[in-house]
């Protein structure tokens, strides 16, 4: 079996040493760069399952590097700042990153980070044989291409937007809690806080209304959100 490829974005010497030394013990193959714009090129032809991608680059901001990757490449994006605040951290998930690890970390927290990640992605290729489209409302999501169309528009979604959508989905008319959501789609919820669940429903009612998708998401406060086709 091929090993798992990470692809560290870094600029910092001792910080990306350390994560390519546990990485590659934990028996990953691993990549590393300084420059969000190599990372970018090495990102299409690499292809990482995984890219720990740091917030302060040189030449470009990490956080324009995570969308540029969220938007056309299907790797996972773990976001690397010094900064824990949580508005920077919903704001990093906000633009496209799965999670989001704040320095100082030890090298066996971003171990289990990259393999919460890498079991998410063999539980959705067990999942291959399940149908790739799904009706909501009148609109209809294909997991092929992560897009929901309607009246023909069509709007392409992150790999995330896409997972959360498509269970709220599978469950039309159910009231899911947070914790529910953050389990199914997140995996593993250590860390993760619950407003991502927010940040992320905020990010696809966008992306509905672009459609103009006959699809609601409510949302009953303090409790959860519920998706109602029209």
């Amino acid at each position: 079996m091929a090993l798992a490829r990470i692809l560290v974005i870094e600029d910092d010497d001792d910080v990306a040493r350390l994560e390519k030394t546990v990485l590659e013990r934990a028996g990953y193959e691993v990549k590393v760069t300084p420059s969000g714009a190599e990372g970018l090129e090495l990102a299409d032809s690499y292809k990482p399952d995984v890219v720990i991608l740091d917030v302060g680059l040189p030449d470009i901001s990490g956080l324009d590097v995570c969308t540029s990757l969220s938007n056309s490449n299907q790797a996972f994006v773990l976001m690397v700042s010094g900064h824990s605040r949580e508005q920077d951290v919903l704001l990093g998930l906000g633009l496209g990153a799965d999670d989001y690890i704040t320095k100082p970390f030890s090298g066996n927290e971003l171990v289990a980070r990259v393999a919460s990640f890498l079991r998410r992605r063999d539980k959705h290729a067990q999942r291959k044989e399940a149908p790739s489209l799904m009706t909501v409302g009148t609109a209809q999501l294909n997991r092929d291409f992560h897009t929901i169309a309607y009246d023909e528009r069509t709007v392409t979604l992150t790999a995330l937007e896409f997972r959360l959508l498509w269970f709220l989905a599978e469950s039309e008319g159910r009231l899911l809690t947070r914790a529910q959501i953050l389990e199914h789609v997140w995996n593993d919820t250590s860390g993760v806080p619950t407003r991502v669940v927010d940040v992320h429903v905020a990010a696809l009612r966008k992306k509905l209304t672009e459609v103009e998708a006959p699809v609601e998401i409510a949302s009953v406060r303090g409790i959860g959100y519920r998706l109602d086709g029209k």
